[in-house]
Order: structure tokens, then sequence, then C-alpha cells
């Protein structure tokens, strides 16, 4: 039992090695670590201000926090999410369904 857990343990260590040293895993640890503050720094720009109604139509309103442009889009259940952009630095409404569409539940930034 001992040389199958010493032999488990060698596999490992040499598995963890290899996968360290390939470049292939280097270049994709450093793609991953580029994109994930791309998208933390566009989250931080569409911010949701509220949810209304004006008969027969369902509106979001957003602000821009950012000096640029940025997408989201608006998450409604059972529809295709629609995609809007909003210039920087500035509050807008969108108009994102009609009367028959479910209240939106919230918004997501998705690239442009």
């Amino acid at each position: 039992m001992r040389k199958s857990i010493t032999a488990g343990l060698a596999a490992a260590a040499a598995f963890t090695s290899l996968s360290v040293l390939s470049p292939s895993a280097t270049a994709a640890t450093g793609s991953t670590q580029a994109a994930e503050p791309v998208a933390t720094s566009a989250a931080a720009c569409v911010q949701l201000v509220n949810f209304h109604t004006d008969w027969p139509s369902r509106y979001v309103t957003v602000s821009n926090t950012c000096g640029y442009t940025a997408c989201f889009s608006v998450t409604v259940a059972a529809k295709a999410d629609p995609e809007f952009s909003i210039g920087g630095s500035r509050q807008q409404t969108f108009r994102y369904g009609g009367a028959l569409w479910t209240e939106g539940s919230g918004i997501k930034n998705i690239g442009c």
C-alpha cells in the first residue's frame, strides 16, 4: 500500500511540474489574467439605476461612470437579452420590451 501511495504522489508531483513548465499552460494563464481585468472594469462602468413601466413599454435606466462607450444587456427571463450601448459619462433610459415582457432582473456588461 505504501508503494502505491508513493507512486501516486510522485505521479502527481511530476504532472504538476510538467503543467507549470509547459508553454501552453503559461500562455493560457497569461491570456486569462489579461482578459479578467477588462471584464472587471467593464462591470464597474455600467450601473443599474432603475426599472420602470410606462404602459405599454418597459424601460431600464442605467448610468455609465466611465469616459468611454460601454455595452450591456438587460437580463429578462425566458427571452433573448436585448443589448444596448451607452456613451461615456452619461445616464440614459432604454426601452427593452413591450407590455407582454416580464420585468428585467438586472443587467450584464458585455463587450462592444
